[in-house]
């Protein structure tokens, strides 16, 4: 004869889900605590005071943006899944002027070497103050990047994290991958290594294809700045693991339990 299943509330029951709800996803978004751009067409100066700028100008030269973000407020334990970058596209080329914007990819590469934060303000920035970086110093005075503008495969890394479609004006994002989430990882793991990353147009040789954009001390303040958001799930502790594997297990056989 087919016995009849128990399928009422324990008051226990609260208590497992409580202890297993931990292995849900949390995100946090986080915002950056540095940032700078470097010309080519101004080697000395910095920028980053008003806005940041990334691509080629009008008259051929090219400029790189970087930025670096604090992971101190992600909770102990956070096993990282997924991470995306945000950015504010602010200001394109003149349509009217010498064959108006180019639109292109732009990448974002892992930075292995430190840099100083941008001052400067105006279009192009001003003459960089010591330690800020500019197009032939990733710190004025004291260290100068492996080429000018910096070199990949030596102060960023030769594959890109992630990488956007820049066309008009508004907010992007660069899409969670394998990198960009590594990337998260090894600075959570080692925060010394927190350089942060350059932002490389792929077609730094046309005209227009430069972009600018928000910055953190944008004018104003209602334009957001890079921002990277980090999808985790909390690992439980040792004795909160067993008690959800018990309580779980237990559940289980109350299920199976004939009357």
């Amino acid at each position: 004869m087919r016995h009849a299943r128990r399928w009422g509330f324990h008051p226990s029951w609260w208590l497992v889900g409580l202890l297993c709800g931990n292995l849900h996803a949390a995100t946090i978004s986080l915002l950056a605590v540095a940032d700078a751009s470097i010309f080519e067409g101004n080697p000395d100066f910095d920028l980053g005071g008003t806005s940041l700028v990334s691509g080629t100008n009008q008259k051929y030269t090219r400029s790189r943006a970087m930025f670096r973000f604090d992971l101190s407020q992600l909770p102990t334990g956070a096993v990282i899944t997924a991470a995306e970058v945000s950015l504010s596209v602010t200001t394109r080329p003149d349509p009217d002027q010498h064959g108006g914007p180019v639109d292109s990819n732009f990448d974002l590469h892992r930075l292995f070497v430190s840099w100083g934060e941008g001052t400067g303000s105006n279009l192009t920035g001003a003459v960089a103050q010591p330690g800020s970086a500019t197009w032939n110093e990733r710190s004025s005075g004291s260290a100068a990047w492996s080429s000018p503008g910096a070199m990949i495969g030596m102060d960023y890394a030769e594959a890109s994290s992630s990488s956007a479609f820049i066309s008009d004006l508004g907010r992007y994002t660069w899409g969670s991958t394998s990198l960009l989430v590594d990337d998260v990882k090894a600075w959570q793991a080692d925060p010394l290594t927190n350089f942060g990353f350059i932002l490389v147009s792929q077609d730094e040789i046309s005209r227009g294809s430069g972009r600018r954009f928000g910055a953190k001390e944008q004018p104003g303040g209602t334009t957001l700045p890079a921002e990277l958001t980090v999808t985790y799930t909390l690992v439980p502790e040792p004795v909160a693991s067993t008690m959800c594997i018990v309580g779980l297990m237990l559940f289980t056989l109350r299920r199976k339990q004939p009357v």
